[in-house]
């Protein structure tokens, strides 16, 4: 097991693969219930493109020539704070437990610290408790709560 800072020619290389963590992780814990494979594929080239720019800070786990999980973040500013954002984070069922999701969030927060920023932050969705879990066990604390009402499209 290894873990690497993603190239451009790296995420080249594994596109696919790091388009099916991204499609897996969407449609596992979000409302987009037509967000496509097509979709992801479309968003791991803007993941690229941020890659070849130098505004992606990202890492992969590989075991040996396979992708295991990526972590993908920029920074960002919230209010008044510049922070190192983690747009996607993932790891594949069989290899979690393993540290790989503490290793990559430990990496990115270490280039943080590296550039001077403030702080790491992430989003996490309420049923997702394992990663609340990860993140938690981390030193993430809850900093916001964003909450959600369906309305139907249907006029009364």
């Amino acid at each position: 097991m290894r873990i690497e800072e993603l190239t451009v020619e790296t995420a080249e290389k594994y596109r696919e693969q790091i388009a099916q963590f991204y499609f897996e992780n969407i449609r596992s814990c979000a409302f987009l219930n037509h967000f496509t494979s097509e979709d992801a594929y479309k968003k791991i080239g803007d993941f690229i493109e941020h890659l070849k720019d130098r505004t992606a800070i990202s890492y992969g786990a590989f075991d040996d020539e396979k992708i295991v999980g990526f972590i993908w973040s920029y920074v960002h500013q919230f209010r008044e704070e510049k922070r190192m954002y983690v747009n996607e984070i993932r790891v594949k069922e069989a290899y979690r437990g393993r540290g790989i999701g503490k290793e990559l969030l430990r990496l990115v927060e270490n280039k943080a610290k590296e550039m001077g920023l403030g702080a790491v932050y992430l989003h996490a969705e309420a049923g997702n408790i394992d990663a609340r879990k990860l993140y938690e066990a981390c030193g993430y604390l809850e900093e916001r709560i964003q909450m959600r009402k369906e309305i139907s499209s249907r006029t009364y």
